[in-house]
């Protein structure tokens, strides 16, 4: 109560408040069910197929067939990008062409097949097809070929990577062979949770605050004004607000789309046997991210600057298919972190690039409201990713780092790499309501002037919302020791 105000990132959580009605990707909210249910439209990569295994071909040379028919079984790959196709035979359509890219022994080579059919192949929860392909030889060239010569259109032992190339097909000919049309829209559930505050106080009180003959020691030091107590009421309510919209979970393990019935029941006060609705808790930023995998464990280990770049260049990638050219992907982290990698960050830009690392560091930049500063950054170019990384401060992270004891320090340290366009708080309803205790009941009936209670109600229902999880990261867990980070220089040959 009587000590430094621990400043936190409440502007920047203000400035992501919404109504539900105008929440980015529209809503489907459920009269009965304590979440919102939102359609996302996610993009389909179909471009890269690796190749599992190889076999020829049962009917190879047999009638009419090639003598060079070969059975590629494929898979997704290994693609950080790639999406998680389902019927993958149907991608590969009688007609179409392929790149097989591959080594033979240590030389490079890329070669063309047809595609002659392709079935279903799925097996171990894993998705793949067999595709029958035929290389670009006529039968009477490829017979002519030796074993060895031929067994470079048999990959399989050594893999290779698959790219889909256009079909050739005359408009004279029959083809009516139609490609996959994937659903894209997948459905995101947010949860709701409501949460209160109260303020109350009788008229004794405020007599006694404003009675004359009560000494100002007692009214300073022994009774608090109704206006400073719900200061503090309201700024602890706050900052209990903001921490779970970080930190929210589940009111416990029935909180699921299909096990919500079973959720605890909110009851008429004046009625048991009427259930009004499903209590919920909704979930944080970190929770929603952690359940998507796009928190990364340090394990009380050093901070590797190396998973930050590749980090930033993934959400560099990620956020430019829906959001034009990124430039810049903001961090924030505590000011002992944030020091430790500007120090690191000037030995890496010598040692890698041997020039002043002023070409590629913009220190002490600000962010100001009204001629206050608000946020304080630095930012690094990252050539070799293309984007640039601001490292943001604040004291909320400091104060994090305070709080905890020495064997759960690491635990305190984390780097947020989010994408605050991307997160909404919406607002789904506020209430406020004033009570007083009825004057006119029993206990009262025989009072004249009654010591009347009186309650200031408030509640507001919210859910947290993060659109996309690709578009974040947070790494966290890490020890105060230096950070490292690997500077590879290529040597340059003078003749």
């Amino acid at each position: 109560m009587a000590g430094v105000r621990e400043r936190t990132l409440t502007d920047l959580l203000l400035s992501r408040h919404v109504s539900l009605k105008q929440s980015s990707g529209g809503s489907n909210q459920s009269v009965i069910a304590p979440y919102t249910l939102v359609p996302r439209r996610n993009v389909v990569n179909a471009n890269y197929f690796l190749i599992e295994a190889g076999a020829a071909n049962s009917s190879a040379g047999s009638g009419t067939n090639h003598a060079g028919l070969w059975d590629l079984t494929v898979n997704t790959g290994v693609s950080q990008f790639k999406s998680s196709l389902k019927d993958l035979e149907k991608y590969f359509l009688p007609g179409m062409y392929i790149l097989v890219e591959n080594l033979n022994g240590t030389a490079a080579q890329s070669l063309q097949f047809e595609v002659v059919a392709a079935v279903n192949a799925t097996s171990g929860g894993v998705e793949k097809a067999t595709v029958t392909v035929q290389p670009n030889l006529t039968t009477t060239a490829f017979a002519a070929l030796t074993t060895a010569q031929k067994a470079v259109y048999q990959p399989g032992t050594n893999g290779g990577t698959i790219t889909l190339l256009a079909n050739s097909v005359s408009d004279y000919e029959s083809w009516c062979h139609q490609g996959p049309a994937v659903n894209d829209l997948t459905l995101l559930e947010y949860w709701q949770q409501t949460t209160r505050h109260t303020h109350q106080f009788n008229d004794e009180y405020l007599k006694a605050l404003e009675a004359p003959l009560t000494s100002n020691f007692f009214k300073k030091f022994r009774q608090l004004p109704l206006a400073q107590q719900r200061k503090q009421q309201e700024m602890a309510m706050e900052q209990a607000f903001y921490n779970s919209v970080f930190y929210g979970q589940e009111i416990n393990e029935n909180q699921t789309v299909e096990g919500y019935t079973t959720l605890p029941q909110v009851m008429d006060p004046a009625n048991s046997s009427c259930p009004m609705e499903f209590k919920s808790n909704t979930l944080g930023i970190r929770t929603q991210l952690g359940r998507c995998g796009k928190v990364s464990d340090k394990a009380g280990g050093v901070l590797n600057l190396d998973s930050i770049f590749e980090s930033c260049y993934l959400l560099k990638r990620y956020r430019e298919a829906t959001s034009g050219s990124i430039e810049v992907i903001d961090a924030m982290t505590d000011r002992f972190t944030a020091a430790k990698v500007r120090d690191l960050m000037m030995k890496y830009y010598q040692s890698k690039y041997s020039s002043s690392a002023t070409l590629f560091y913009q220190p002490g930049q600000k962010i100001t409201h009204n001629g206050a500063t608000v946020l304080e950054y630095n930012v690094y170019d990252l050539p070799d990713q293309g984007v640039q990384l601001a490292v943001f401060t604040d004291p909320y992270f400091d104060d994090r780092i305070g709080a905890f004891d020495t064997t759960n320090k690491s635990r305190s340290r984390s780097f947020w790499m989010l994408d605050w366009s991307d997160i909404n708080i919406n607002v789904i309803r506020t209430n406020s309501v004033k009570r007083q205790t009825n004057v006119a009941d029993n206990l009262y009936n025989c009072v004249i002037t009654p010591n009347v209670t009186h309650y200031m109600l408030n509640s507001k229902t919210f859910e947290v919302r993060v659109g996309d999880t690709n578009r974040h990261a947070v790494l966290e867990n890490f020890s105060d020791a230096c950070p490292t980070v690997t500077a590879v220089n290529c040597a340059v040959t003078v003749s």
